[in-house]
């Protein structure tokens, strides 16, 4: 449903002509330049508005837009000036551009109804509307051409912005990519058919390139919103209403078999995918609404798409087979996945001579001609749209696409991981982030937050974790505002002391019920080591207490406390089991405190045996001061390990929640 060009839309079916409202090839004097100069006011105007003037991006972004406009009205206008040149201009209707974007517009309103944020974004679509209008007036006149003012700019700008807004700090990128299309759409044409018309889809070229740029520099999730248009996008009942929509540009326009060809072989190739793989290339989804919504936009222009019925038909297949791989292959190289609908439309746009030649030739061409032959266009057409509607209408019926899908559980790919599925580790990462940047599901944040700090799927990136586990504590989650706690206290790592804040109060209020341990112990060393609380070894003992006297971390909480506090009671015969235990498995670190417990003879009396036999434990799990006590036969000064042995994973919890098995 992209913007195709009158000259294009005249050639492809009497729907596409272009009906003129009102001619004047020659305008009295250079007068028709004063449009632009309107436009770069108006565009200039837009800086009055709160939103432009509370974001500086925003601001600088108008200002360059209007300047543009108005820089270059003034050249113009003196390059006719200088050349007693007039300024012909023309108004034209083409059906095909304002019938497409009103499709576009209906389409961005049911999305704006589930995301009101796009409601705030469409001042500064007119905005962009204005200074295409402005800069394609100004192109074709600085070629010396008349300049057709109609509905062409409409189609471009919605069906960009339904595909990807700058952020308002870097929003002049959004006027240069727009300037980037119009000018790829004036300069970069060929002759087809005995018309001369451009070579890209005008809306697909400037996003392309720039996409191109985004990737290499690393900064898509910076400078863009992609990834979240890409993921409200998936709004309820979307497939239909972009079914719908495309209906009606199908029954003017012929584009029925593109659209068709390339949703069915995005559907057998999953197919095949999952038979031969048992799991699901598409992950959570058969068909999402942004492809689906890139079957509709990117693909129909017919001034740059095939002519012939099988030609049509091939460009659609490899658009399909092209997502399928880009899908993948962005995703492995951890490239945001929204550009796979995209990048394939200009490499497909400069093979269409070639595709039209081959679906012409030889044994092919023959059957091109028997079934463009077999009835009318327009009755052919509607076959194809019959064929098309049954195919959406099962595949919606049974819920393959629009329902609910076995690849959208992390349990899911958790299995397939640990059962060596193709890509299912890289899988699991996009499963768990839909469901939780998706769906907004705290204890999804919390996996991607465990699957940071695992680092087997992704980088390791303890960052990323620590900002995960806080908005999975935001959100309820208690295993996630028991990581931010264990990030804290034993890894120093935090997002923000607000967070922090937040999680110890969680903590501490979970830790009164008696209904978590783990938050019991996590409380108890905030207030042993004075993070996040203030220090009160009484307090902490009473937390460890709270945990269990079974609970080894808890244990040697308490261990802790009795070997470096005065005035707090000595362990329990419990909680000295529990050490004993551990220290019996290897635990290097239990067994240093009960060398020194046994040296004080907490147990009963002094016993210099039992000493002698934890320091060679904790010796041979490697704990230094153990070795070197053993070598001087003297028991130095008690130094507690976990705060000396960052490293020793036995002296803390690693992490709250499932995790990779």
């Amino acid at each position: 449903m992209s913007a195709p060009s009158s000259s294009a839309r005249l050639q492809a079916s009497p729907a596409g002509t272009a009906a003129p409202i009102g001619t004047t090839d020659r305008a009295p004097g250079r007068a028709a330049l004063a449009i632009p100069f309107a436009l770069a006011g108006a565009l200039a105007l837009f800086l009055l508005l709160p939103l432009v003037q509370s974001q500086p991006g925003l601001r600088l972004a108008f200002l360059i837009a209007s300047g543009v406009l108005g820089l270059g009205s003034a050249a113009v206008y003196l390059k006719k000036r200088l050349r007693a040149e007039a300024c012909p201009i023309q108004f034209v209707s083409v059906r095909s551009h304002w019938v497409q974007a009103c499709v576009q517009f209906s389409i961005m309103m049911w999305w704006a109804w589930h995301w009101p944020r796009v409601y705030s974004e469409l001042p500064l679509i007119g905005a962009q509307l204005l200074y295409l209008y402005g800069l394609e007036g100004l192109l074709t006149y600085a070629r010396g051409r008349p300049w057709r003012i109609g509905f062409g700019p409409l189609p471009i700008v919605c069906s960009t912005n339904l595909l990807l807004w700058f952020k308002p700090e870097a929003y002049a990128l959004q006027f240069a990519m727009l300037t980037t299309g119009a000018l790829c759409k004036q300069f970069l044409t060929w002759k087809r058919e005995g018309r001369r018309t451009h070579i890209f889809n005008p809306s697909a070229i400037g996003q392309f390139l720039f996409a191109i740029g985004l990737i290499a520099t690393g900064t898509t999730n910076t400078l863009t919103l992609g990834s979240e248009i890409a993921r409200t996008f998936e709004a309820p009942h979307m497939l239909v209403v972009i079914f719908l929509g495309g209906l009606v540009v199908q029954g003017l326009f012929q584009v029925t078999l593109m659209t068709m060809a390339a949703a069915g072989t995005l559907v057998l190739f999953n197919l095949i995918y999952t038979q031969v793989t048992g799991v699901y290339h598409f992950v959570n989804v058969h068909l999402a609404a942004p492809i689906f919504l890139g079957l509709h936009l990117l693909i129909t222009d017919p001034a740059t798409s095939p002519k012939s019925n099988l030609g049509r038909v091939i460009f659609g297949a490899l658009y399909g087979l092209a997502y399928a791989i880009l899908f993948r292959v962005l995703d492995l190289l951890e490239v945001p996945l929204f550009w796979d609908k995209l990048l394939p439309v200009p490499i497909l746009n400069l093979l269409v001579p070639l595709i039209d030649r081959a679906a012409r030739g030889s044994f092919l061409g023959r059957l091109n001609r028997r079934w463009e032959a077999c009835l009318p266009s327009a009755k052919l057409n509607l076959a194809h749209m019959g064929i098309w509607a049954a195919l959406f209408g099962s595949l919606y019926a049974t819920g393959f696409v629009g329902g609910d899908h076995p690849g959208n559980s992390i349990p899911f790919w958790k299995q397939a991981f640990v059962a060596g599925k193709p890509h299912a580790g890289h899988s699991l990462v996009l499963a768990t982030s839909a469901q939780a940047e998706g769906l907004g599901i705290a204890s999804a944040y919390n996996e991607l937050g465990l699957i940071c700090m695992e680092g087997r799927i992704v980088r390791e990136n303890h960052g990323t974790a620590a900002r995960y586990f806080a908005t999975a504590c935001e959100r309820g989650d208690p295993n996630g505002c028991r990581n931010v706690g264990i990030q804290y206290l034993f890894l120093r790592e935090r997002r923000s002391d607000e967070d922090v804040a937040r999680a110890l109060q969680h903590l501490e209020s979970a830790a009164g019920l008696g209904q978590d341990s783990l938050a019991a112990y996590l409380i108890g060393c905030a207030y042993e080591q004075g993070r996040g609380r203030p220090k009160n070894p009484a307090k902490a003992f009473g937390f460890f207490v709270r945990a269990g006297l079974e609970d080894l971390y808890a244990a040697k909480g308490m261990a802790r406390l009795a070997l470096t506090t005065r005035g707090l009671p000595s362990l329990l015969p419990e909680a000295l089991a529990t050490l004993r235990a551990a220290s019996a498995r290897g635990d290097g670190e239990a067994a240093w405190y009960l060398a020194y417990l046994s040296a004080r003879g907490d147990a009963g009396v002094p016993d210099s045996k039992a000493v002698t036999t934890q320091l060679t434990i904790a010796a041979r799990a490697g704990l230094p001061e153990a070795a070197a006590a053993l070598s001087s036969g003297d028991l130095p000064p008690f130094r507690s390990p976990i705060m000396d042995v960052p490293g020793w994973s036995s002296a803390y919890p690693v992490s709250a929640g499932a995790g990779v098995p």
